[in-house]
């Protein structure tokens, strides 16, 4: 029998077995703080072991080596492209659809403009790569767009052994430089405040129409919006997503303090790391305001749920979220590039803005490495002016 056990940050493997009556246990680190791969170790390792491949109680066993190792044995048979890209995709299938959908536009045109179909992945090579990164007339983020996703499915076919050479490192050398300007899509505090002073006027007009019913008011609307401005969330690490299974808040990630709520706790989500987020004044107000017309909440309970109509109970999904956005920004006037996931990048902005470590900011946004976090330090210019103020005083 096999289990995971975690010691400070890093978790271990733990085998027992009985033999002659006595209980033998042994202990192996995997090296991993990331909970959804330590478990993915440990579904390999005891396929490993019912296959008589590793003996867990042989001296010097190390079950990183050992996966590496085998992981080598294996390789996955592909003759065609079409196969190699199907193979892909199954591998992504943990994904949104929108982002499978990113992939699936940007290979199938692959195919499809270089002819590649029946032609085996070994007999891909640079040039074809080239014909759509390097097309005429299309622009920088397009060029980047298509590099990325084809690299994503190159490294997965390397991974897999199915071809050998990396042409990746020398397009990168090739592509044009690009710097995506998020300022568009940033949520200043001040619209924020205008989108729910909209949502409250329009609340007091429903409110003396007959028809009106109390079932159907969308509470949730500025809490979830109030998560993604100062939180730093993801919409889908507050909102529901079934194609996800890590979405959608739950009573158990609300983390109290002396009867205070004090902290958002997140498990590995996209950017696979746990992140325990402080929750400010600002937000506490709009959560505690909406938890008390909530009511009470057990840890499997979704925070954010549909008190009536025909989704009654249900989670609040992104989608919804995302539509009811669009349509106070539009009706309070405030321009249409403004987007969910920019009040996430006014958040890191603002927390390097107010003297964060670049490591703490990327702790509490939840990112996969700390390179993603430094592009925000492009737009801190004001904190950069204030500091040269205050040399000049």
């Amino acid at each position: 029998m096999a289990f995971l056990t975690k010691r400070g940050k890093y978790y271990s493997i733990n085998w027992r077995t009985s033999v002659d009556g006595k209980v033998k246990s042994t202990r192996k680190a995997l090296g991993t703080r990331h909970k959804d791969v330590a478990e993915k170790m440990l579904k390999e390792l005891e396929k490993l072991e019912s296959l008589g491949r590793i003996n867990p109680f042989a001296n010097g066993f190390d079950p990183k080596k050992e996966l590496q190792r085998n992981t080598q044995k294996e390789t996955v048979l592909c003759n065609t492209v079409c196969e190699a890209v199907e193979l892909f995709y199954k591998s992504k299938s943990h994904l949104s659809p929108a982002t499978i959908g990113a992939y699936q536009r940007a290979l199938d045109h692959f195919v499809e403009l270089n002819e590649l179909s029946d032609v085996h992945p070994t007999n891909v090579l640079s040039y074809h790569f080239e014909n759509v990164i390097f097309k005429k007339g299309i622009t920088s983020a397009t060029r980047h767009y298509y590099f990325r996703h084809f690299r994503s499915w190159w490294k997965f076919l390397l991974k897999k052994n199915i071809v050998e050479k990396d042409y990746f490192p020398m397009l990168k050398e090739d592509l044009p430089r690009i710097r995506e300007n998020t300022r568009p899509k940033m949520v200043s505090e001040e619209e924020l405040g205008i989108l729910f002073k909209k949502f409250d006027e329009e609340l007091t007009r429903k409110k003396d129409l007959p028809e009106f019913d109390p079932n159907l008011v969308q509470h949730w609307f500025k809490p979830i919006l109030a998560l993604y401005f100062y939180g730093g969330l993801r919409k889908h690490e507050a909102a529901f997503d079934p194609e996800l299974s890590y979405s959608g808040l739950k009573g158990e990630n609300l983390i109290y303090e002396d009867g205070e709520l004090s902290y958002i706790s997140l498990p590995p989500t996209k950017g696979r790391k746990e992140r325990l987020i402080p929750i400010i004044s600002e937000l506490r107000k709009e959560l505690d305001a909406y938890l008390k017309i909530r009511g009470k909440i057990s840890p499997s309970d979704y925070v954010f749920i549909y008190t009536g109509g025909n989704t009654k109970d249900q989670p609040v999904r992104g989608m919804r979220v995302y539509r009811e956005f669009k349509r106070y920004c539009k009706e309070a006037g405030i321009p249409t590039s403004r987007t969910l996931h920019g009040m996430r990048h006014q958040a890191v902005t603002t927390w390097i803005e107010k003297g964060f470590h670049t490591a703490e900011a990327s702790y509490m946004a939840g990112h996969s490495s700390q390179k993603v976090t430094e592009k925000y330090t492009h737009l801190t210019s004001k904190r950069l002016k204030e500091k040269m103020d205050s040399l000049n005083s």
